[in-house]
């Protein structure tokens, strides 16, 4: 029988996974206590979290969103839970950490749900190529200006061109 406990825990970490843009289920172990809040630490930069839980209550949570996972596809050893609004932040910290911990190969990213899709961790390198929700946004910012600057541009052509010849009219007759 489940204490109540645990079943809050379980709803807590399947709200977590219900309102991250991205969660990646990475394995830690091997990391020392000072590279995993070097870790911590690049992920608060970028307000993305990183949470160990048990790998039992993961699978609870993932079963009670209706996602169908077996323990042992990625549920085995130790798993942190990395998640934030953006879902591309973690996946391009996890890969350049991942980078400075050449010899250990550390964090390896076992699967990840993106946009409620759960995947293998082959995905995190094409999520990690992807540019950021901001730099998305500025160039639709910029796309969407362009055309309005365009028809302005357009607009104020004969007025220009009008303005132009009362000037040459007036040079003449001087």
């Amino acid at each position: 029988m489940p204490t109540p406990n645990k079943i809050e825990r379980v709803q807590e970490i399947s709200e977590k996974i219900k309102g991250a843009g991205a969660v990646y289920f990475s394995d830690y172990l091997g990391l020392t206590v000072s590279q995993i809040n070097e870790l911590r630490s690049e992920l608060f930069d970028k307000d993305v979290k990183m949470q160990v839980v048990k790998n039992t209550l993961i699978l609870l949570a993932l079963k009670e969103l209706g996602y169908d996972v077996e323990k042992e596809a990625f549920l085995t050893g130790s798993t942190a839970l990395v998640y934030g609004k953006d879902p591309v932040a973690p996946a391009k910290i996890l890969k350049e950490f991942k980078k400075k911990m050449k010899d250990l190969k550390k964090p390896d990213v076992k699967a990840l749900i993106f946009e409620g899709e759960l995947c293998g961790k082959e995905k995190v390198d094409a999520i990690a190529e992807l540019p950021s929700r901001d730099v998305l946004l500025a160039t639709l910012l910029g796309a969407l200006q362009s055309p309005m600057q365009k028809v302005l541009g357009c607009l104020q052509s004969p007025m220009r061109d009008m303005l132009g010849v009362l000037k040459s009219l007036e040079e003449a007759k001087q």
